[in-house]
């Protein structure tokens, strides 16, 4: 199944016009809770339903993903895209700028090699947010321009870590800094948009917490590695909507390998 561009653009126009939408809301948000206790507004469903329709009507051969809604599953789809449509929702209804709508895409293997991802209010060295793009077979833009990563990424003097990474792993060795946003999607970006950010940790999460990050740090040479060092592969529960069995850690194979010496899990 060939992805055509102009319907990708589509896709697009409708995340980045969706991403507008959600700051005007910002400061404004009816927010509830689901089964899980998890944080979620009505932005949230309203961006699924606009996206998820509009996939749905270009690519009907396509299966979808969504945090927010079940959709119809397909026998051995071509594409398979995978939506969050405000990844760190706790932080966006708290008025903060790390979040970001994040649209991954997985070919006919379940492999990640595709993502539209936009943090409206995370600017790159500029104010108009950053809106990252990688088609399938294509190279990485952020906002509109080839992306090309700097820094070195072999020594782990900041990383990136999720919420409750603090109490699971032990950084008792480690004597960097760490970063913190609040945002699955963008704690696996940091080690690629930052050139002092080397690598990640993030919690067991959900795929459509990973698929699209995931696509785009595999583009610039890294991945996502189970605690034992092994690359992570997405199982059939987690590709049906279960959490990830383990964390993962994100960055070169080689600086992963000695991440994982110096933030080892806790045995909880």
């Amino acid at each position: 199944m060939y992805l055509d561009k102009e319907k990708l653009d589509r896709i697009q126009e409708e995340i980045y016009s969706s991403g507008k939408w959600a700051v005007e809301k910002q400061g404004d948000l009816h927010i509830s809770l689901k089964e899980d206790k998890s944080v979620v507004t009505e932005v949230d469903i309203t961006i699924s339903h606009r996206i998820l329709a509009l996939i749905k009507s270009l690519f009907p051969d396509a299966a979808i993903i969504s945090e927010e809604e079940i959709t119809e599953e397909k026998d051995n789809p071509p594409y398979t895209f995978v939506l969050d449509p405000i990844d760190g929702t706790d932080v966006y209804s708290q008025g903060f700028p790390s979040f970001c709508i994040a649209l991954g895409i997985l070919d006919s293997n379940k492999e990640p090699v595709g993502a539209m991802i936009y943090a409206p209010r995370f600017g790159v060295g500029t104010d108009e947010g950053a809106f990252l793009r990688l088609d399938p077979e294509g190279e990485l833009l952020l906002n509109g321009r080839k992306f090309t990563m700097k820094g070195d990424k072999k020594t782990v003097r900041q990383l990136a870590v999720s919420s409750t990474c603090i109490w699971k792993f032990d950084f008792t060795k480690y004597r960097g800094k760490a970063r913190s946003l609040g945002c699955s999607i963008l704690h696996i970006l940091l080690p690629v948009l930052f050139p002092s950010i080397a690598a990640s940790i993030n919690e067991p999460s959900f795929i459509w917490d990973y698929a699209a990050a995931h696509a785009v740090i595999r583009s610039q040479g890294m991945d996502l590695f189970a605690p034992d060092g092994s690359r992570y592969v997405y199982s059939s529960s987690f590709l049906n909507r279960e959490r990830s069995e383990t964390p993962v850690y994100g960055g070169e194979k080689e600086t992963v390998e000695e991440l994982i010496k110096l933030c080892p899990q806790r045995e909880l």
